[in-house]
């Protein structure tokens, strides 16, 4: 996707997207939410931080001409191939997640202690991580990667791309992570960092693959649920090993997984390439 003449040019309205969407969370934290105690139900400033991606990814596609595709429907329509794609990367990182939690079990750093869910509130509490899923696709996915990826080398995409998406995380981080961590952030966000660059790398490869928001949505909110429902269902970390097997992006195996599948991708659609056109 990448445009030969612009391989080497700032990435402005890119970087311009990420700012003022990081810029909405500091707002919302030390503006809005300054002094208050943050209710599970959310706040002003919360609202503006969670909606600022897929708020400014709509105002930006509409003036950057790299990300309007009006004639295939954009980045937003859903056709055949994309939604068996969704349907595998939402299987994928069930399994995945499965997978980690099931080897943090029978390591000992994690551990299972059942606590009773209602269906009335798991419905609610799925539909509640999916939608903030897409709204976070709707800008990182729907807008910031495109965007990137028509202006500038990928390892500017895959570097770039991770950081704004990190550092949009931080003004709400300790409340993001209260939930199943108590782990102090100067030691926990760097690893975040490591997370969300694996995860990035694999985002890139599904979004050159399949042009479209469905199949990262799926891994993401497919992800998210499968996590968050755990922990809401009592499991727990434990010990000081726990970090290597949390079913979070600060987990060393969930980086492992994700830098796995995202380099396979990239493997094949580099041999493919090759292939497609020899040397």
């Amino acid at each position: 996707m990448n445009r030969s003449g612009a391989k080497q040019q700032l990435p402005l309205l890119p970087l311009l997207f990420g700012a003022l969407a990081i810029g909405a969370g500091l707002l919302g934290r030390m503006v809005f939410d300054q002094g208050q105690v943050i209710a599970p139900s959310g706040t002003t400033g919360m609202l503006l931080w969670i909606l600022s991606p897929a708020l400014l990814g709509f105002v930006f596609r509409r003036r950057d001409a790299a990300t309007r595709r009006p004639a295939q429907g954009g980045y937003f329509a859903w056709h055949e191939r994309s939604a068996r794609a969704a349907a595998v990367a939402a299987l994928a990182a069930v399994l995945a997640v499965g997978l980690v939690i099931a080897i943090g079990l029978a390591w000992g750093s994690l551990v299972l202690r059942p606590k009773p869910l209602a269906m009335a509130q798991l419905l609610p509490s799925a539909l509640g991580i999916a939608l903030f899923a897409f709204l976070e696709e709707s800008g990182w996915r729907g807008y910031l990667l495109p965007s990137l990826l028509a202006r500038t080398s990928y390892l500017r995409v895959l570097l770039l791309g991770a950081l704004i998406w990190f550092a949009w995380h931080l003004p709400y981080l300790d409340l993001l992570t209260a939930a199943y961590s108590s782990e102090s952030l100067w030691t926990l966000a760097p690893r975040l960092l490591l997370g969300v660059l694996a995860m990035q790398w694999l985002y890139i490869e599904l979004f050159l693959r399949w042009p479209s928001i469905w199949p990262a949505f799926a891994l993401h909110a497919s992800m998210n649920i499968s996590a968050q429902l755990a922990l809401a269902g009592g499991l727990a970390l434990s010990g000081p090993q726990a970090w290597l097997f949390s079913p979070s992006a600060d987990g060393l195996l969930v980086m492992a997984l994700c830098t796995a599948i995202g380099g396979g991708l990239y493997r094949a659609r580099t041999r493919s390439a090759k292939v497609a056109c020899p040397v």
